[in-house]
């Protein structure tokens, strides 16, 4: 293998920079105020159940859209999370 094909160096100076740190740190930032709002919103909606008019045929249905709800705010998090580390990588190669 050449220097040419190690492209070591360039990834640890990647990993190694500020701007590649900032970025990871805004998008935790990120990901977390999402969750935070998600969590939020899913206890509001669930604030206005009613739960003394359940019938033990609702409880799997409710535990499915649950399941649902926190699937779906971890995977926008985790997307929104992604977008923020792409654009702090775009940046880092433009500097």
């Amino acid at each position: 293998m050449s220097n040419d094909d190690d492209n070591r160096r360039m990834f640890r100076r990647w990993r190694d920079s500020e701007v590649s740190r900032n970025f990871h740190r805004l998008g935790l930032l990120v990901a977390a105020i999402i969750v935070m709002a998600g969590l939020l919103l899913m206890a509001k909606d669930a604030l206005g159940l009613r739960l003394w008019d359940l019938i033990p045929a609702d409880i799997p249905i409710l535990a499915s859209g649950i399941a649902i709800g926190l699937t779906g705010i971890g995977l926008v998090s985790l997307a929104a999370y992604g977008i923020v580390r792409a654009i702090g990588w775009a940046i880092d190669k433009s500097v």
